[in-house]
């Protein structure tokens, strides 16, 4: 939930206390009693109704994310985000090669960025997102904070372009849709954002296919799904 009830929650020392020191004592009973089983700690916790609440705050206290009241809103981590890009582009994934032939020079592309286990073997495309070296291995070395280059590199990068373009998972949808124009817009939705389009917008993204006949359906359609990419809906934890 961006913060922790220690936060960082690698920070810990006796002038860092816990924000909530009866909810921090409660899990570890929990945990304790369940015989330090994780996967029924996690369970607890994602079905709660403080980890299941709005992004949208019931207020204006700037105290609310950090007291839990509400779930704030933040960017995918590097790894998150290229894995999902990956996916929509139906391909295997990233190339990554290591400075270190061992245990083996190239990574397997089937391999997804989230578990790269070697902080030297990286990418210019994780490091401008954050993703850390691991020199210290604290949580802090992370940067969470968006950037303009980030934002340019999702609207103009040739690399995110080419796996919109030459999407075979996009591809085999317009395919399977006999090129119908809602079902297109509707399908690119479901691929990208896990969700059907309102009817709002699936008016605007009708209108612009419509104004835009002379480029083809795919063509059209790729602006779609760069747009939707570009959306906070797709960027965001939310």
């Amino acid at each position: 939930m961006s913060y922790g009830i220690i936060h960082e929650p690698d920070d810990l020392r006796p002038d860092n206390p816990p924000v909530n020191p009866e909810l921090l004592a409660g899990l570890e009973k929990y945990l304790v009693d369940n015989k330090y089983d994780l996967k029924l700690l996690f369970k607890a916790i994602l079905n709660s109704n403080t980890y299941q609440q709005s992004s949208i705050p019931d207020g204006n206290n700037p105290e609310s994310a950090r007291f839990f009241a509400c779930y704030p809103v933040r960017q995918l981590e590097a790894e998150v985000l290229i894995d999902a890009l990956n996916w929509i582009a139906g391909g295997g994934g990233e190339e990554y090669s290591s400075p270190i032939p061992e245990p083996f020079t190239f990574t397997p592309r089937r391999q997804r960025s989230i578990l790269l286990s070697d902080g030297s073997i990286t990418s210019p495309f994780l490091e401008m997102f954050g993703r850390p070296g691991r020199d210290t291995g604290l949580e802090s070395e992370r940067s969470r904070q968006p950037s303009a280059a980030q934002r340019m590199c999702l609207m103009n990068s040739s690399e995110i372009q080419r796996k919109i373009t030459m999407s075979s998972r996009l591809q085999k949808m317009l395919a399977s849709v006999k090129w119908n124009r809602e079902l297109i817009i509707e399908q690119t939705y479901l691929i990208i954002l896990s969700r059907r389009p309102t009817r709002e917008e699936a008016e605007i993204a009708a209108a612009y296919f419509q104004a835009n006949t002379s480029l083809g359906y795919k063509a059209a359609n790729d602006d779609l799904a760069w747009t939707l990419i570009n959306s906070k809906e797709f960027l965001c934890r939310h």
